[in-house]
């Protein structure tokens, strides 16, 4: 917001001659004229927010300034720390046009934050052709650097991270070294079920349950990276990372009962398991001269894991062991060359592969070798005039899978269709169309049958094909003013012979079997809007999104659903304090791989905090009223097979949350590209 104070000015008449009269001039001063600018636009390419002051000094990192922005196209959960549009899509982060992963933006430094962009299918060639971004820009640096220590601990269910950010650049060279680590302590883990056995022996009705659960996990990440990024027509940065999992402590003690066949009795189980992964991640994009570009990018990872999962009743003992190594490699390059302001061609190679080793010893003792190839090949075309953009490209993919002795290939084509239309900077309609391929991993492609329980073993399916899906999506933006913002969106999803678990009575010794097949086709849609409302100069706004979920399944679990949520999120600044209130009716979806209903409660917090010379510290006070520790109930109905089971865990248990960071700079600014990311998870191909 700029105030300008404008006089008005008389100039006096001027006359060849000699002046004969004095004219009489009335002076006239004009009152204070304050000039406000947009905080928000949209184009055909994109949707630009600028962060309000308040909302940049009151968060602590990415995800918490977003939620303080109330973007209309995004759905921000403050409490699991997640972005997804507002359709419920995945978000690809960049920040200043480089690849960030959510460890990335967690450890940005709001302050810095001069804009935010969304995008839909972008056509810059440096966002790599990902479907729907999130670009924050930040502000340039020239030497120095930063250091960020943050913490966070929630009471009352002993969970917490902590982190030390640190960045220097000298001349033409930035390093970013991020060490972090996390912890949970949940002693409230397990589940209970209700499950019916239709065998060819008869039907039996199993019955289970944890009394008592407990599950220790221990995460650490380390990183170091180096960038070339000083010129915006050469870019080059490389990542070494390494991170380990670490769950020393995984066990439940409950009961199990029968109707027949078993006595009733009591059962133990202890889950230990450590993960540990190294990986290198290269990214080049260089500005070549006469409208051509090309951007790569390369990533290589080694990663072990060791599972031990010992089962124990009264009467039986099932223990599985498993020892996996594995070792994997994708690339991708891609040229770009503009014919005119109008009109660019773009062709993209992607190509990887892999293999896994996993050693099953126990119970069911077995050897697996997998090894994944894949090729990719696309061409489009990307327009851009004032009011229209968009791009249309098709390709085809080359799939090649080698388990214990037996080659699978596989071929299929695919296609992007995006269109965006914006008669001026405050409305934009969106228009999206993509068919793709779903491929199944190396646990669907799992050949070996592992006992799970008494009446349970469970396989994946060598021969398992992949399955095509079709997606669509049309959306509305409307920026009508600062004050209020809107966004309404219709979409539709369609997985045809889709891969899930198919339960039947062909297991060993006439029991259960759980086996990945293709079954059925999957059919989701959504409707919904975000209201976004913005008084008191800024310091007070809202944002509302209700939206109807559509799902009808058909194969072994056909199920016709239409659930209805919606969430709000407040947020109100007071000097250097910020206050924020969320609510959240509560999910529900069919789930697609294991073709199981899954609700979830709802959730809600109060939030309250300070920021003042680099230091935010937030005091958030989570479900207070909810004292159980139920995470999820999932109901499955199938011809042999049918489940009622609902999962306990401390996501949805109340809670108090202290997060406390600090930033402190030194020398000159620098420029904060990208920060260093930490994935949480290491991939597994191991049945479980």
């Amino acid at each position: 917001m700029k105030h300008y104070i404008l006089p008005l000015i008389m100039l006096p008449f001027v006359v060849q001659g000699q002046t004969t009269e004095q004219d009489t001039i009335i002076v006239k001063e004009l009152g204070e004229i304050t000039v406000v600018s947009d905080t928000q636009r949209t184009s055909a390419t994109k949707t630009v927010y600028i962060p309000t002051g308040n909302q940049k000094a009151t968060a602590s990192a990415g995800v918490s300034l977003l939620a303080r922005m109330n973007i209309p196209q995004l759905n921000v959960n403050p409490i699991a720390e997640t972005v997804k549009t507002a359709d419920n899509q995945s978000v690809s982060f960049f920040i200043n046009f480089h690849p960030a992963t959510n460890e990335d933006v967690s450890g940005l430094n709001p302050s810095d934050v001069k804009r935010v962009e969304y995008l839909d299918f972008p056509i810059d060639p440096r966002f790599q052709r990902a479907q729907h971004v999130v670009n924050f820009i930040t502000h340039s640096y020239t030497y120095g650097g930063y250091t960020k220590l943050s913490g966070k601990e929630r009471l009352m269910i002993r969970s917490g991270e902590a982190s030390v950010y640190s960045k220097f650049a000298y001349r033409r060279m930035e390093y970013d070294l991020m060490v972090s680590g996390d912890y949970d302590y949940n002693p409230h883990f397990g589940s209970v079920s209700d499950e019916t056995y239709r065998l060819e022996s008869g039907t039996i009705w199993r019955e289970s349950g944890t009394e008592t659960g407990r599950k220790h996990h221990r995460g650490f990440y380390s990183a170091l990276r180096a960038s070339w990024n000083k010129s915006e027509n050469f870019t080059f940065r490389n990542l070494l990372s390494y991170r380990r999992i670490n769950t020393p402590i995984n066990h439940t003690h409950g009961y199990v009962n029968f109707t027949s066949l078993y006595p009733s009795e009591t059962y133990h189980t202890e889950s230990p398991s450590t993960n540990n992964s190294a990986g290198w991640n290269s990214e080049l994009y260089s500005a070549l001269g006469r409208g051509w570009s090309i951007n790569g990018t390369f990533q290589a990872e080694l990663t072990y894991n060791n599972t031990t999962s010992n089962y124990t009743t009264g009467t039986e003992s099932i223990e599985n062991l498993a020892d996996e190594d594995s070792w994997f490699l994708r690339g991708s390059i891609q040229v770009n060359k503009s014919l005119s302001d109008k009109f660019s061609l773009f062709s993209n190679i992607l190509s990887g592969g892999g293999r896994t080793n996993i050693d099953y010893a126990g119970t069911s003792n077995a050897v697996n070798r997998f090894r994944q190839s894949f090729t990719g090949i696309t061409v489009g075309v990307a327009l851009n005039y004032q009011k229209v953009s968009g791009s249309i490209d098709g390709g085809y993919a080359f799939e090649s899978n080698y388990i214990n002795g037996k080659t699978m290939d596989d071929r299929y084509p695919f296609t992007h269709i995006n269109v965006q239309y914006a008669p001026n900077q405050k409305n934009s309609l969106s228009i999206w169309f993509q068919y793709a391929t779903f491929s199944p991993d190396a646990t669907m492609k799992n050949p070996n049958i592992i006992q799970q329980s008494e009446l349970m073993y469970i396989s994946g399916n060598p021969d398992l094909k992949c399955s095509r899906n079709t997606s669509a999506n049309i959306s509305y933006t409307w920026l009508p003013s600062n004050k209020w913002q809107l966004s309404a969106y219709a979409t539709m999803f369609l997985i045809a012979n889709r891969q899930i678990a198919v339960y039947t009575p062909d297991g060993p010794y006439g029991m259960m079997l759980k086996k990945y097949q293709n079954d059925g086709d999957y059919n989701h849609g959504q409707i919904g809007a975000s209201l976004t409302g913005k008084f008191l100069d800024g310091r007070l706004s809202f944002s509302v999104s209700p939206r109807v979920l559509l799902y009808k399944t058909t194969g072994s679990n056909s199920i016709s659903y239409y659930p209805f949520t919606a969430s709000l999120n407040i947020n109100y600044y007071l000097g250097k304090f910020f206050f924020n209130g969320y609510y959240d009716t509560g999910s529900s979806y069919v789930d697609g791989e294991n073709a199981f209903l899954r609700k979830m409660p709802m959730s809600y917090s109060v939030s309250t905090g300070w920021a003042s010379h680099g230091w935010n510290i937030q005091l958030s006070v989570v479900n207070l009223f909810q004292s159980s520790w139920k995470l999820s109930e999932d109901t499955l109905t199938t011809r042999w097979y049918d489940s009622n089971v609902t999962q306990f865990g401390s996501d949805f248990h109340r809670r108090i949350s202290l997060t406390v960071t600090y930033t402190f700079n030194y020398g000159k600014k620098v420029s904060q590209y990208g920060e260093l990311s930490g994935e949480k998870n290491i991939s597994t191909s191991i049945l479980h």
